[in-house]
C-alpha cells in the first residue's frame, strides 16, 4: 500500500458499489477500511438458502475460507425496487448458523436449574455503598465534581414480562457464551421498569417487584459463578426472561438489537413474548457495572437494579456512595 493511500478515492469507489447494490440509507460499511482480502468474495461465500416473500427476501450464505479459524455466516435482507431489481436493505455477519438457537437446546435445562427462589444472597463488595433509594428519586437538579449540573429525571418505561421468574443480565450486542442466569428466582409476573437519566445518559435502571415497599438493603445480583458485576462491550445491558431467550434464533437476536440501536433509548423489547426484555444504553459506555437485589427487612426481593456509576462519588475512605 505504501505511504500514499488515497482514502478519498477508495470511498468514491465504494460509494458507487453501494449505490448500485444497496437501497438508500444502507451500505456495505466498507468506506472507511480495506485490507488485502475482500470483505465479500463470491469465491468463498456460498448461498445456502433463500426465502422470498413478495417484494422482500432473505439470502443466507456460508463463508468457508481456509485462513479463517472458524466458519462465518451472513444474512442479506433484500428489497425488490421498481426499475432497479433486488437491492440489499441490510446484512448481518454471524459466527454461528443464523437459524440456530442462541443457547444450545441441550444446555437449556441445566441453565434453568441454576436458578432457585431461595438461593442465598451474595454480599456486595465492601467499597460499594450505593443506595437505590437515593438514585431513584423524583426529578432533581444535581451538581457533583465530575459532572456538570443537570436534571436527573425519573421515568417509567413500561412493565417487564417474565413468565418464568428466571432473569438474566447481558450485553445484548455480543454472542452469548457460557450463559448463566441470575441465581435468585422471582415470582412470574409483569413488573414496572424505571430509569434515571441525566445529560441524556442512563444512570440507573430497575425492575420493581413491589410497588408498595422500598428496599432497605442490597445484595449482589449474581450468577452462580459471577459476582453481580456485568461487562459491557457494545454500550448496553439488557434484563430479560431467560425462558424467552431460549426461543430466540441468533439472527432474530441480532435483528432485535440492531433495531434498538436506531434509537439507543431505554425500551422494552419482545423476544418471544411481549415485553420480555428491557434494554438500555450503559451510562458512560463500555465497562463493568454492578447489579443489586433490593430487599426488605425480611430479605424478600423488592427490586433489581443496575447502577451505571454516574451519580456516585468516592469518599476519602474509598467508598462509592450514591448522590
Amino acid at each position: 500500500m505504501g505511504n500514499d493511500v488515497d482514502f478519498n478515492y477508495w470511498a468514491e469507489l465504494i460509494s458507487k458499489v453501494d449505490d448500485a447494490h444497496f437501497i438508500s440509507g444502507s451500505s456495505s460499511g466498507s468506506r472507511n477500511s480495506f485490507g488485502s482480502k475482500a470483505d465479500y468474495n463470491p469465491n468463498v461465500e456460498k448461498i445456502t438458502e433463500c426465502d422470498i416473500k413478495e417484494d422482500s427476501a432473505q439470502v443466507f450464505t456460508k463463508i468457508c475460507e481456509e485462513t479463517l479459524k472458524s466458519t462465518k455466516y451472513r444474512v442479506y435482507d433484500l428489497k425488490l425496487v421498481p426499475e432497479k431489481g433486488w437491492l440489499i436493505s441490510g446484512l448481518f455477519t454471524l459466527f454461528h448458523p443464523p437459524k440456530g438457537p442462541v443457547i444450545d437446546i441441550d444446555k437449556q435445562a441445566n441453565i434453568l436449574a441454576m436458578c432457585k427462589p431461595d438461593s442465598s444472597f451474595m454480599e456486595r463488595e465492601e467499597h460499594i455503598d450505593l443506595n437505590e433509594n437515593v438514585l431513584f428519586q423524583n426529578d432533581r437538579n444535581i451538581k457533583i465534581p465530575h459532572l456538570d449540573e443537570g436534571l436527573a429525571r425519573l421515568d417509567e418505561i413500561g412493565k417487564l414480562n417474565t413468565s418464568s421468574g428466571i432473569l438474566g443480565i447481558l450485553d445484548f450486542g455480543y454472542d452469548i457464551d457460557d450463559f448463566e442466569p441470575l441465581e435468585r428466582q422471582v415470582k412470574p409476573g409483569k413488573y414496572p421498569v424505571e430509569t434515571v437519566t441525566i445529560h441524556n445518559r442512563v444512570a440507573g435502571i430497575r425492575v420493581r417487584f413491589s410497588e408498595s415497599e422500598k428496599p432497605v438493603k442490597w445484595h449482589a445480583a449474581n450468577t452462580p459463578s459471577g459476582n453481580g458485576v456485568y461487562g459491557v462491550d457494545a454500550g448496553n445491558l439488557a434484563i430479560f426472561d431467560v425462558s424467552s431467550l431460549f426461543g430466540l434464533s441468533r439472527i432474530k437476536k441480532d435483528r432485535i438489537f440492531n433495531d434498538w440501536c436506531l434509537s439507543d433509548k431505554p425500551d422494552l423489547l419482545t423476544m418471544t413474548e411481549s415485553n420480555d426484555c428491557v434494554i438500555t444504553s450503559s451510562g458512560f459506555g463500555d465497562g463493568a457495572y454492578p447489579a443489586f437485589w433490593g430487599v426488605n427487612e425480611q430479605d424478600e426481593v423488592i427490586s433489581l437494579y443496575i447502577d451505571f456509576m454516574i451519580l456516585v462519588q468516592e469518599t476519602e475512605e474509598g467508598q462509592f456512595e450514591s448522590v
